[in-house]
């Protein structure tokens, strides 16, 4: 079982931090954010900081992330493709294999099912392309929240599937699923090849329509039925790596090494 750590989880740390922490608790990966890379690539190059992940002994899985990738204008569109690039550049330096995108929530829109499903559909088509030469893979990741446009596992693998392509696949967030009230069964029909990765986060007892990412928890210590979720994954082959994922700020004041060694603990007791 290969465990992951995403820079979220301590936001306030370097990547470096995240790095050496990540390594020193025993995860084999670590998921990447752009804002985080960005400031380190102020005093290192990427071959510094490929040599620093090596010498750690820490893989990077995924750069996070496209955000908004969906419904955006002409203008809104070259920009998601431009910086969709920068990231692919990074990842491919970086060795890390899948760059996430992200769905744009509708706020004042109101388009069709039809007409989301066919947008995505042609922003991942292209993201694809872009991203074949740098040997980089797509992976959307569906958001839970109502006003999200895309916000189900059975949308999202509709939208996916439909594409056929070995490079395209998605995320699944423990928490989004939690959120989105779909039942267990929907994961049956998830092809497991075409699941990228698993974001393991566990939430706070409060109504569904009153979680925000701050009420991510880790495993154990909310009420997602996590043994359950991932019992599922693992009925239909998924033999991927499973990443946690949380942004709440209070681990965020917390040494990483701290968040670290409780993540790593948890993620085991709940994977073993």
């Amino acid at each position: 079982m290969k465990l992951g750590f995403n820079g979220a989880t301590t936001m306030k740390a370097s990547l470096l931090e995240d790095a050496i922490a990540s390594s020193k608790a025993g995860f084999d990966y670590l998921e990447l954010r752009d804002n985080k890379l960005e400031d380190l690539l102020k005093t290192m190059n990427l071959e510094e900081i490929n040599h620093s992940f090596q010498e750690l002994h820490i893989q990077p899985i995924a750069m996070n992330s496209l955000e908004r990738a969906t419904l955006q204008d002409a203008t809104g569109f070259k920009e998601i493709i431009k910086r969709a690039d920068v990231l692919c550049r990074y990842s491919s330096a970086l060795r890390c294999p899948i760059l996430i995108a992200v769905p744009s929530f509708l706020e004042n829109l109101s388009p069709t099912k039809k007409e989301i499903k066919e947008n995505a559909q042609m922003v991942l088509k292209k993201l694809e392309e872009l991203s074949r030469p740098y040997e980089v893979k797509i992976a959307f990741e569906f958001l839970g929240f109502a006003d999200a446009s895309v916000n189900t596992l059975s949308f999202c693998n509709e939208i996916v599937e439909e594409l056929n392509n070995d490079r395209i696949g998605m995320i699944i967030d423990t928490f989004h699923f939690y959120l989105s009230d779909e039942p267990l069964s929907v994961i049956e029909e998830v092809n497991p090849e075409k699941i990228f990765l698993v974001h393991i986060t566990d939430a706070e007892d409060l109504p569904k329509a009153q979680l925000k990412d701050a009420n991510r928890e880790v495993p154990g210590n909310g009420v997602i039925p996590l043994k359950d979720i991932t019992q599922k994954l693992k009925d239909i082959g998924y033999k991927g790596a499973y990443s946690i994922e949380l942004f709440n700020p209070i681990y965020w004041d917390w040494e990483p090494e701290r968040v670290t060694k409780l993540c790593y603990q948890r993620m085991k007791e709940l994977l073993d």
